[in-house]
């Protein structure tokens, strides 16, 4: 892809692109982490006592809240992802459509 400097203002659709596959690998890391340790999230009673039940059930709920939303997370990541790169690629439309039209005034 093509570089656009302007005074000051620098596109690099390389380093755009580079920028999204970033984000993709950080929601991939993210999501086999989470998919690794979710069944340690989820808490066995010290006792059979209704304290200890409760703590259980309460610390397996916060955990399994968490899974669910590491997953949104993940979701946005990939998400923000394409739409950098449709970004990319609408401002290498944007600018070969543009370098037409110049070229079409001589």
């Amino acid at each position: 892809m093509s570089e656009f400097n302007l005074g000051g203002v620098r596109f690099d659709a390389d380093t755009v692109l580079a920028a999204a596959a970033g984000l993709e690998a950080m929601a991939d890391r993210l999501e086999a982490a989470v998919s690794a340790d979710a069944q340690t999230l989820a808490v066995p009673a010290a006792g059979s006592d209704k304290v200890s039940l409760a703590a259980a059930d309460t610390l397996t709920a916060v955990g399994a809240s968490f899974v669910d939303q590491s997953g949104l997370g993940v979701d946005e990541l990939r998400k923000l992802a394409a739409v950098v790169r449709d970004q990319a690629s609408a401002f290498g439309r944007v600018e070969t459509a543009s370098a037409v039209d110049f070229t079409n005034l001589l």
